[in-house]
């Protein structure tokens, strides 16, 4: 009897999947070139040398350089060191060059690179290698110098990004502020051109997730998820959007061009909405913000409506004033509302910690203290100068927070919640040329009937742990001859107290695993995660070692 021999399986180093993809792609945008009409390649190459976007590509690769060797994320793909590179202060000026040009994470990183190529290519094809008017030669000055006009790309990229992070509005990361600015500029000039790189952009970003997670298996799970809108820099892309859309307007003024004012208006609205300029919201602390979601979509409406009304023509430009001409108020308006939100910024930015303001106690790693806390002011809102109070803005915050004086900085890195589900956490601090991570650790004892109790421990990579917090004693709902059973967190570890009334009849520490001890009368025994209490042959289980995620 013959049988059949078995299929060899395809071996797993090989990427067939995403090969399959690349090759599927390629073969239908080959199709679609053939039977196309359109030589869209001839119009490229006309206006960039090879039909390459060069200045993109070049200020593509600075950032990139900055996030993989100054953030480290090189030899640390997981784990990019943020915290120094932030917008903390004018007297931080280290963080303030480098906030528009560093990222939190590889995902973080990825999308604004892809808005880079995207929204970058549209402005530097409208921008152009080549001299725009007829009868100019190429390389006749530095002006019409293809080499020269591509360096002005990231000449001028880098000039905005510095603009978003001076008038950014906290300590924000991200070079968002100048996809937005690439954005604006892009929609004015070209909407039609904008729309299709818009949609162009959702292709990409399925291209790129089916390339690298070509399988993906999920399940339910439990996450500690705050609002998307709260992570988002509302305010840098503000003013990204808007000083994009200036500068795009002066180009049109300068070339004397007048784009599609409907085209126009549809494509702000659109970008505006997708990108969520409508989130106005108020950090309100402990882990809460509150959004305004109806002045945020009166407003984007609002933003769509002026844009357009800059570009309607007019035989007198773009320039801004009182007159009854659309485009000249509206121009007036976007630079008013460019100023006053940028002008914004500078008190949040004119921070100056003090050392008394830092934790007392907590780990040192050079300039930075590390600790945990709950429910204390948040020491750089409190140094945020406001002309209607005096003390600043009061928010309280909760969770592992880094402080340091030096670099301006006070953060509550990882919200409790978030520790509560992982169990550990980890915070890496340091500078340009060296880094230490710091591990939180909380341990939870879930109560019958009433709060946890826990207690957070910090210790340094290599080092010895040691207890950072601990949570309010817990009362179970349950009485045993007459006595209350409460477990309390403690420097060391977790007591048992038995009480009754208002007396302590016995206090102990909780029992190890597999063990039993007897307090004020009752028996308590460990079964791995649960601890019960035992009288006249009842048991009741008083706690459960809560298991959290990063434990499991």
């Amino acid at each position: 009897m013959m049988q059949s021999l078995p299929t060899p399986a395809v071996p797993g180093w090989l990427p067939w999947q995403e090969a399959v993809v690349l090759a599927v792609v390629l073969a239908v945008l080959a199709g679609v070139r053939r039977f196309s009409e359109a030589r869209l390649g001839d119009r490229i190459r006309a206006r960039l040398l090879l039909g390459v976007p060069w200045g993109t590509l070049l200020t593509m690769a600075g950032v990139l350089a900055m996030y993989l060797f100054l953030q480290g994320a090189w030899w640390h793909p997981r784990n990019p060191l943020v915290t120094p590179f932030r917008t903390w202060s004018y007297f931080y000026p280290f963080g303030m060059l480098t906030g528009a040009f560093t990222h939190g994470s590889q995902g973080h990183i990825t999308g604004n690179l892809m808005g880079t190529l995207v929204y970058g290519t549209v402005a530097e094809y409208v921008w152009g290698h080549y001299p725009n008017k007829r009868g100019v030669q190429t390389f006749t000055s530095l002006r019409t110098n293809p080499f020269a006009r591509i360096l002005v790309v990231p000449v001028v990229m880098f000039v905005v990004g510095v603009f978003s992070a001076v008038f950014a509005i906290g300590p924000v990361v991200g070079f968002s502020g100048v996809v937005f600015a690439m954005a604006g500029f892009a929609l004015v000039t070209r909407p039609t051109l904008f729309l299709g790189a818009f949609l162009g952009n959702n292709v990409l970003d399925l291209l790129y997730s089916a390339l690298r997670y070509p399988v993906s298996t999920a399940s339910g799970q439990t996450r500690f998820v705050t609002p998307w809108w709260s992570n988002i820099a509302i305010q840098g892309h503000a003013i990204g959007i808007l000083a994009g859309v200036i500068i795009g307007l002066a180009l049109l003024w300068y070339r004397d061009e007048r784009p599609n004012t409907l085209r126009v208006f549809f494509a702000a609205l659109v970008f505006a909405v997708a990108q969520g300029l409508w989130a106005v919201y108020l950090p309100l602390g402990g882990g809460r913000f509150r959004l305004f979601r109806w002045v945020g979509t009166a407003l984007v409406f609002v933003l769509a409506l002026v844009v357009a009304a800059a570009t309607l023509g007019s035989d007198r430009g773009f320039r801004p004033g009182f007159d009854r001409r659309p485009a000249s108020l509206a121009v007036l308006v976007l630079l008013v509302v460019l100023g006053a939100l940028s002008l914004a910024a500078v008190p949040t930015n004119l921070v100056d910690l003090q050392e008394d303001q830092l934790p007392e106690d907590g780990i040192e790693v050079r300039d930075y203290v590390v600790t945990y806390d709950e429910d204390v002011p948040n020491a750089y809102f409190e140094n945020i100068w406001l002309p209607t109070q005096r003390g600043g803005a009061s928010v309280n915050a909760s969770g592992v927070i880094v402080t340091s004086a030096k670099r301006e900085v006070w953060i509550a890195a990882v919200q409790p919640g978030r520790l509560a589900i992982n169990g550990e956490e980890q915070v890496t601090v340091g500078g340009p040329t060296w880094r230490e991570s710091v591990y939180a650790n909380r341990t939870d004892w879930t109560v019958l009937g009433n709060d946890s109790v826990y207690r957070v421990q910090l210790r340094r990579a290599g080092g010895q742990p040691r207890t950072a917090y601990t949570s309010e004693p817990s009362t179970a709902d349950v009485i045993l001859d007459g006595q209350n059973v409460t477990v309390a967190a403690r420097q060391n570890g977790f007591d048992v107290v038995v009480t009754q009334g208002n007396e302590t009849v016995g206090q102990a520490p909780l029992p190890a695993n597999m063990t039993r001890t007897r307090i004020g009368g009752l028996t308590f025994e460990r079964n791995r995660s649960r601890l019960y209490a035992r009288t006249d042959g009842t048991r009741v289980k008083v706690a459960e070692r809560r298991q959290q995620a990063g434990q499991n």
